[in-house]
């Protein structure tokens, strides 16, 4: 069977949410490349290593949604645009917050598999 890139990104995304929502480090550590910069919505940017341990020990994602995404594919470079919305709560605090955003990510293909190098999380007012 032969899948389109934007299947495979697709399927990728959806490793990449079901990570986050299990804090699966290892699953999400594999779908990272290892320059990532994660921007966030409140304008705060991780490197990797930064970004793995707020999953770990900061962040609890309670669930997440992607609506439609458009992907667009340049050879080794992929972009994706599309919404999102999440509950997410820090940990230790019962206290959930719902966010709404728009979500541009590049995932590039390496050798042998695609990798998130960046994500901008662009929130959307109420």
């Amino acid at each position: 069977m032969n899948h389109s890139v934007e299947d495979v990104i697709r399927e990728l995304e959806n490793r990449r949410i079901a990570a986050l929502v299990s804090t699966d480090l290892a699953a999400l550590n594999n779908l990272l490349a290892d320059d990532l910069v994660h921007v966030h919505g409140n304008g705060k940017i991780d490197d990797k290593e930064e970004y793995l341990q707020g999953v770990a020990s900061k962040y609890r994602y309670h669930s997440i949604q992607r609506g439609d995404l458009n992907i667009r594919v340049f050879g080794n470079v992929a972009i994706v645009v599309g919404r999102l919305s999440q509950t997410v709560s820090f940990q230790g605090d019962d206290k959930r917050i719902d966010m709404n955003a728009v979500v541009t990510q590049t995932w590039t293909r390496d050798a042998d598999n695609w990798r998130q190098n960046s994500c901008h999380t662009g929130v959307v007012s109420t």
